[in-house]
Formats: structure tokens, sequence, C-alpha cells
């Protein structure tokens, strides 16, 4: 892709491009011409280029003020060219016109910079200086290079200077060399300082001129590059689309067929490259600053394997408009950072992330802040259906378009030049919000238990392949009324189950992915505080799906303590070792329904208080999301009764959006509502507690402690399941039955000896044998300490089991 820009560093706008024939004296020449606006106040109607100039070995002699084409040699003159060349046909110059055609300035154009040339075009060699040289303050110095022995004697040299950071310049050059091998230029020190050189500094590079440069000519072409019409860009989107972009391999034929042709209709949504994405303008944003001094960061060096990608992908966003030279004083630096490599494809060529690091930019840009969906929200409300499509658009920001005053603001700079972004870039602060509220405004009024998005990603799930169709076509229709587009390459269709924001959606609910099951399981035991930061990190994303979770893992948050000593207790390792067993089975929720009966079920210890949000469904209890906190060091102190209390008041609070305006059945293994609503005088506290419940419709009902599910875990009911007056509650597995329970008792090697004693002498404080069942049963005082409850002693390979059903 070309750059622009004159010698005084203006940038050019260009509209389109054209290639033209053209004759100096009697050779034929081809070039491409970018046809501009007049406001830049051009002096000549055709400017010529340093790609022109070195495709076609042209050279500048600017001592004697002549310009070489092949072996013939023009004067230059000052006066303006009267002629203009059609854009459609042969332009043919004359001997006069065309001396003052090279009088043309010259434009940085496919090679940047002045000097960047590119070596293939020369076979150059390197060339050094003869002596050392001072070169005085704003003056000029001739200079002699040593010619290289394997270039060619007796030919004409054409020499390229190479850049430098002391600040001379030396202009290319075409001469002969002397008898002593010697090729003279000149240097030219335009700073206040001397420039000193030292002798053998390689100043450029030297090759032979060959004067075989007769083009033929070639038909003109038109490419209409920034100013692509939307008719035009549909039908390059329609033309890029096949069939196998979409992954239907799972679907059989009629289904597959009637999909295809779905996406085939609608191929205006699709972009596979940047020159069709999709931009709009519904959103517009505004980088708002504290201050306007411009500000610069020193360019980071690009890593040598990401250099032939930096280019191409600098080209690419070139010649879709997405960004455009720049001569902006903001400036900011880029990073290519690796993306992960599919492990089945390694042979592959790496690729890249281009990143612009605006973070010093950030810190003075004024916050648009919006408030974006929770996860969690999004994962109850879209779960629990037949089949699932996630749509991911297609370089999402880029699909923003910029205000002109904000581009020279996100300027960036690379080894191939300076340039602005045209769209919204990625990495700066108030991206991610414009974008959200883009796609808020876009998939208004549709969304619901069908469609949901986070960010550029949007989720369709439906019952039934007809429903998702017609969901599917609705969502299109306002992707294209908002000319955006998406990456068919990433698209999942009709999936029965899929992984969304972390977590495995199907029709049984949601649950753990395994990426995130695999980082909790295979997270090595913390050996400081910062490890046990990370996994309490990993952990509370899926607090939510797991029963008393501030509990658990109370030993783990102590640790986190101010002034707490770093010590790996017992506590710890079973606390550690607990969680990841529960997340290991991968617990699954269901989605909340609002036609089904809704249950609260708390409990509270010494140290946390939960509950559990159910749903009742051919009279079995389904839960729907977990909640759990721990104590704070005053909520410990209260008598047990005020604990349930919290227990209630905190759960209800948690769970508001679902049990507001609902009639729902409160499950409780105490009575504190009807204990603290017979007092006459309450706590305050108390009194603001029960204030709050009272804005809620519910019905208490009584269930005995060794029914909740907080007891669960130390005990197995004798029936198959569990029961809250005669209604069941939870569906206990088939490995905790009686029969099962005495086996694995009998081959636990703990278990079994503490039997085999009992055998012997069945007096014993704290075991006995259950004389119907002849399971191992445990002496446990209850709660009040005022008698003794018998328990079932759940050996330690059912334990994960017992974890799993609770």
């Amino acid at each position: 892709m070309v750059r622009i820009k004159t010698i005084d560093n203006t940038v050019v706008p260009y509209m389109s491009a054209i290639n033209l024939k053209f004759k100096i004296e009697k050779k034929w020449f081809s070039n491409q011409f970018f046809v501009t606006l007049n406001s830049w106040n051009a002096q000549y109607y055709a400017i010529l280029g340093y790609d022109f100039l070195q495709r076609n070995k042209v050279v500048i002699d600017t001592v004697n003020k002549q310009l070489l084409v092949g072996n013939q040699k023009f004067d230059f003159e000052e006066n303006s060219p009267t002629n203009v060349c059609s854009e459609t046909t042969d332009c043919d110059i004359s001997e006069s016109d065309k001396n003052k055609k090279e009088s043309f300035e010259l434009i940085n154009n496919n090679f940047g910079e002045k000097g960047d040339v590119s070596e293939e075009t020369f076979h150059a060699l390197n060339v050094k200086i003869a002596n050392n040289i001072a070169v005085q303050p704003f003056s000029t110095e001739i200079i002699n290079l040593k010619v290289p022995k394997n270039i060619a004697k007796n030919k004409d040299l054409i020499f390229i200077p190479k850049k430098n950071k002391l600040g001379y310049l030396i202009n290319e050059s075409l001469n002969v060399p002397t008898n002593a091998n010697l090729f003279h230029t000149i240097i030219e020190n335009n700073t206040n300082k001397v420039i000193h050189v030292r002798k053998n500094t390689i100043m450029g590079k030297l090759s032979t001129f060959d004067v075989n440069d007769i083009m033929s000519p070639s038909e003109s072409e038109i490419y209409q590059i920034n100013n692509l019409n939307l008719n035009e860009i549909h039908k390059m989107r329609r033309d890029e689309l096949l069939k196998s972009d979409f992954k239907l391999d799972h679907l059989n034929d009629k289904d597959k067929k009637d999909m295809q042709d779905l996406l085939l209709k609608n191929y205006k949504v699709f972009s596979k490259s940047y020159k069709t994405l999709g931009e709009t303008s519904a959103v517009i944003p505004e980088f708002s600053l504290l201050h306007n001094f411009p500000l610069q960061t020193k360019p980071y060096s690009i890593p040598l394997m990401a250099k032939k990608y930096a280019q191409q992908e600098i080209n690419n966003l070139l010649e879709a408009g997405i960004i455009e030279p720049s001569s902006s004083s903001y400036c900011f630096a880029v990073i290519f950072i690796k993306k992960k490599q599919n492990p089945s494809d390694s042979n592959s060529e790496p690729k890249f992330r281009m990143v612009v690091d605006y973070r010093l930019l950030n810190s003075i840009t004024e916050t648009f802040k919006i408030c974006l969906p929770k996860i969690s929200e999004i994962i109850k409300n879209i779960a629990g259906r037949k089949i699932y499509c996630v749509l991911d658009l297609k370089s999402a920001f880029f699909q923003i378009k910029l205000r002109d005053e904000d581009k020279r603001k996100l300027a960036f700079c690379t080894e191939m030049g300076n340039f602005q972004p045209t769209r919204l870039p990625f990495g700066s602060k108030n991206s991610t919000s414009y974008f959200h509220t883009l796609i808020s405004k876009c998939l208004n009024g549709i969304t619901g238990k069908n469609v949901q998005f986070f960010l550029d990603d949007i989720i369709i799930a439906a019952d039934s392949l007809c429903e998702l169709k017609v969901t599917l076509q609705t969502v299109f229709d306002r992707l294209t009324k908002f000319n955006l587009t998406l990456d068919p390459a990433k698209l999942q269709l009709c999936k029965p189950e899929i992984t969304y924001l972390g977590f495995d959606l199907n029709a049984n609910g949601f649950s753990p992915s395994e990426q995130n099951v695999n980082k909790v399981t295979n997270f090595p035991r913390p050996k400081n505080l910062k490890q046990v930061q990370m996994f309490l990190g990993i952990l509370n994303y899926f607090r939510g799906l797991i029963y008393d979770y501030a509990g658990i893992v109370e030993p783990l948050v102590k640790l986190t303590k101010k002034n707490t000593p770093f010590v790996w207790s017992v506590e710890c390792e079973n606390a550690f070792n607990t969680v990841q067993e529960i997340i290991l089975k991968k617990p699954t929720l269901k989605n909340f329904d609002r036609n089904l009966p809704i249950s609260l079920i708390t409990d509270a210890s010494k140290i946390a208080i939960c509950g559990i949000l159910l749903q009742k469904k051919d009279n079995v209890y389904y839960p729907l999301e977990f909640f759990s906190r721990k104590l704070t060091p005053a909520e410990c102190k209260y008598p047990s009764i005020r604990r349930e209390l919290l227990a209630i008041y905190a759960s209800v609070k948690h769970f508001h959006d679902q049990l507001l305006l609902e009639n729902f059945e409160l499950l409780t293994d105490a009575k504190p509502l009807t204990e603290y609503q017979s007092l006459d005088k309450k706590p305050e506290i108390v009194a603001r507690w029960l204030l709050y419940l009272g804005t809620f419709s519910f019905t208490p009902t009584h269930i005995p402690g060794s029914l909740n599910p907080a007891d669960f875990l130390s005990r197995v009911v004798e029936e198959n399941s569990l029961n809250v007056n005669n209604i069941t509650l939870f569906q206990p597995n088939d490995k905790l039955s009686m029969q099962n329970i005495s086996i694995e008792q009998k081959q636990d090697a703990i278990l079994s000896k503490i039997m085999n004693d009992l055998s012997v002498n069945k007096q014993c404080k704290q075991y006995f044998l259950d004389v119907n069942s002849g399971l191992l049963m445990i002496k446990n005082a209850h709660k009040n300490k005022k008698k003794i409850v018998n328990r079932i002693v759940i050996p330690k390979s059912l334990i994960k089991v017992c974890i799993e059903t609770a």
C-alpha cells in the first residue's frame, strides 16, 4: 500500500488510483498515479515518486541539476508544465514538456522515507567512506567513497545512501568511478553542530546502472481504494463467501442445506478481509483529553519473526482505509503479540496481534462509563436450551468510524512509518464502552431468553432448528441495518452444547468449561500469598456453582489477611483439595424458569452463611444457584438463631431479582422468623432485616437439621431420596445406597480395621455397628449439645460422590 507524503511531511489524501502509459522521448513507461484533491495546492499536474525513479533506474543529479534517464541527460527547468494528460488515453510528452516534467518534486511512496530503498531492486553492495571528514554546520563537502572490487570498472554506478542518526544528508547520485576506484558524492550538514564521519563508515550502497529500461505499455486500470460504495462492498462480500466457510458437518444433509441457504442469503453480514469489513457511525466515539499537550512514546523494535507479518498487516490496514499516513504530533508505540498456535498445526507460520500501547493516552482520557452486563446473568438467561449458535464480529472495534478530530490523537509509529486510525482501535480507554453501546443499540428489543451478547460475542439459543433460523434472521437483519459484519471462520452453529464465556451450556443447564476446570484442578499447591490470591481469583468465577463456598475456602481466605504469616495448615490443604474435587465434577445448575415454583433454602454456621435457590419440577427440587459468604468478626458473635435469620436476609437480598414479586417457599432448619416476630422489642438490626423481608412474599417451611444440605455430606438417609414433608428434595447418587456404602466401608483400610476391632470389642465411645444395616456409625453431638446424633461414616472413596450430590 502507498504512503503519499510530500518533502515537507504533508500528507496528501487520495481518492483512487489509475495506471497510465506515457512516453519520455522515445521510451514508453507505465506507472500508477493517485488521484488527489486540489486542496493541497500542487504546482504540477502530475508527480513521479520514488517508486518510479527506482524501478526504472532514473537518477536525480542535484549537483548538475540534471535528470538521467537511461543514457540520456535532461536539464532541469523551473517552469511548471502546461499539458494535462487524459486519465484514459496515452500521454505523449514532448521534448520541452518532458524537461518541465522532470522538475517534479519527490514524494515518499512505496519505499517510505528518503533512502529507504529495496536492496533487491539494485543487487547493491555496501560502500564505505575513504577517509575521515568533518562537515561544518550548514555546509556541504565532497566525499570519496571506496568502490568495492567486485563491481565492474568503467561502468556507471548508482549510489543509494543509508539512513543515519547523525543528521547529515546525502542524495542519490549516478557517476563513473575514478581511476583510483573512488566514487564522488556530496554530503550536507543542515544541523548547527560539526558532524564527524570516520573512515570506513558504511555510507550506503553502490550498484551498476542497467540502461535496458524500456517498458512496454499496459492497459489502464482503475482501483477504487478509499471510496468503495456499499453496493460494491456487498458484491465483494458475496464473491468471497463460500459454503465451506461454515462448519455444519454435524447436521444431517437437509438441515445442513437449509442452514447454508440461510447463511449465503445473508452474505451482507459476513466479512473475510479488512476490505469488506463493516463500517458504522451509529455510535460516534469521543476522545476528550484532560489537556491538549501532544504525547509521544518511543517506538518499540519489531521482533525479526514478526517483521513480515507487521509489514503485511500495515499494508492491509492501509489498503482497507482502516489506518492512514499521519503527520500528527501524537505518537504511540506498537506491540506485536504472538497468538496461541493450534497444537494440531504446529508447522504453520506464527501469527501476531498488532496492539498500540495507549497507556499514556489513557491516563489523560476522560472516562466514558457504562454498565457492562454480568456474565452470570447472561449465562442464567440463555442456559437450558436445546440448540445454540455463537456469532463473532470480525475485527469488531474496527467497524466503528472515528471523528476526524480524534484520529490524530490516536496516531502510532512503526518502522514502516507513522499512521493514524480511521476506525476505533483496540487498547484505547473507552473502546470497549463505545462498542458495547453500539451492540446494545443494534440488538435493542430482541435480547432475552433467545439472544444475549457480551461485547463482540452474540449467542443465540432455541429449542428447535426452525426457531433458531427465525431468530438468526432477526439478528442478521439488525446487523445489516447497522452495516456490521461477522467472521464466518469463528461461527459456532447449531450445536446442542456450546462453550460461552467460560461455561458449557446445554439443555440441562450450565457448568464450568473444561478449560476452566483444568485451570482449577491443575493449579499447583500455593506456596505464597500471591498464589493463594490467584487461586481464589479463579474460584470466584464459579462461586455460584459451589454450595457453602465461603465456608469451604475460609482457611484459604484467612491467609490473605493483613499481617498474617503464610502457614499452609491441614485445614488449608483440605479446603484446597475439596474445592478442586468439586470443580473436577463440573457441577451443573439449571437455568431459571418463571413458570416453575421457587424455593429458597438457607443455613448458617459459626463462620459462614449460605443459601440455595431451587425450583421444583416433577416433585423434585433442582438447584439454580448457590450463595455464601463469610461472617464478619461481629457476626460470628451472634447467637445461633440470629445467624440463621441473617442467612435468610442475606440470601433473599442476593437473589433479589429472581424473588421479587414472586411467591416462594422458604426452607430453613430453624425458626428465626417466628421467634423474632413474637418479640415485643426487637434489636434494631433485626428489625431492619424483618422490614426488608416484609417486602417479599414467601411461605416459611421448617425442615429438620438432618435434612438440610449443609449436613448432607455427613449422613445418608435410609431412603434413596431426600424428602421434606414427603416432597423429594434431592436425588442422591446410586453409589450412596446402603448396600454400596457397606461395601466401600469394608474395602476402606482404616474403616475396615475399626469394624474388625468393633466385632471383637463392642465397647466403644465413638463408633458402633448398626444392628439392622451393618453400617459403621459415629456418635456426634448435635449443635445444641443436648443430644447425640448418630451418623453414617462415609468412606474416602465416596466423599467426591457426596460432594457432587450435595
